[in-house]
């Protein structure tokens, strides 16, 4: 039996988030990664690669409709869809990738979270 008067308390989350939050991907290209071989963005954060020297090879491949970088992450890695707008072809969102905020912040993935890129611009 149903008790109708059992009454418990609960707590709802709401995350308000603006219209039109998106951040800028880009990625190094295919033609790209041949021409910078050995060099790769994969190779981030082992000591092997400097986005800045190689900020040339960064194309503007998409934006997502996302709230921070960790949802970027996220949604480039399992979609939906819906939250992409595509303007090159793309691989997900991986290690070597900059993603840029709609304040401008330039952010490299690193293999564990993200490092801002100062004095970068795209």
């Amino acid at each position: 039996m149903v008790d109708l008067l059992d009454f418990r308390p609960y707590t709802v989350s709401i995350t308000i988030r603006k219209e039109g939050n998106m951040i800028k991907v880009y990625q190094v290209g295919h033609e790209a990664h041949k021409a910078m071989y050995p060099d790769s963005p994969f190779t981030y954060g082992m000591g092997k690669f400097d986005p800045i020297a190689n900020i040339k090879h960064y194309e503007h491949v998409a934006d997502l409709d996302v709230a921070d970088l960790n949802e970027a992450f996220q949604v480039g890695n399992i979609g939906p869809e819906s939250k992409y707008t595509r303007f090159k072809p793309m691989h997900s969102v991986s290690v070597g990738d900059i993603l840029v905020t709609e304040d401008n912040q330039v952010h490299i993935v690193a293999d564990y979270g993200f490092d801002k890129l100062e004095n970068v611009s795209l």
